[in-house]
């Protein structure tokens, strides 16, 4: 077994720890290892975040996606290779805390939207599915892009973004 297979049959598969041992025994260290690993959990964590999106896009926009677990976790390994950047204002994903903390709340939907960068579709008529159409947008760009604007036309508005979070953020370290 390796370790792609064992976080695929105990993430997705459901498989339990002892299970694997005993299917594996001259693996158990290894398979302990796995299982207390920083991957094992930025895959679980992925895959409620990827379930929670999906369910909101079936309430939200009335649209069933549905990914097998090889797809979710192909999209993980997408993920993981991202710079965590918003793709039209480049705002890092480690700066959303800041805007956040600053007088005046800036977010209605914090915290259930606006603490971590979300997936937009560059198409927006594409499916999820389409990976190569997928792209990590922060909460403000991804909810004011919709359906309206193209990728090319909302890049030059994220440009305006990153000016106005440029000046926000400078005055967070005065």
């Amino acid at each position: 077994m390796t370790e792609i297979e064992f976080y695929k049959l105990k993430i997705f598969e459901k498989k339990s720890v002892i299970e694997l041992r005993k299917q594996n025994a001259n693996m158990t260290e290894l398979i302990n290892s796995w299982y207390c690993s920083e991957k094992y959990n930025a895959i679980q964590k992925f895959k409620s975040f990827i379930q929670a999106k999906f369910n909101q896009i079936k309430t939200m926009e009335n649209i069933s996606v549905e990914l097998s677990n090889d797809e979710i976790y192909e999209l993980f390994e997408w993920y993981e290779k991202q710079p965590k950047t918003c793709y039209y204002c480049n705002l890092p994903e480690s700066e959303l805390e800041n805007l956040h903390s600053m007088n005046g709340h800036i977010n209605k939907r914090y915290p259930k939207r606006g603490k971590s960068l979300e997936l937009d579709r560059k198409i927006s008529s594409l499916p999820y599915t389409e990976f190569d159409n997928l792209v990590l947008a922060c909460y403000w760009c991804n909810n004011a892009k919709t359906d309206t604007f193209t990728e090319k036309e909302f890049q030059k508005i994220g440009h305006e973004f990153q000016k106005i979070w440029q000046n926000r953020l400078n005055k967070i370290l005065e």
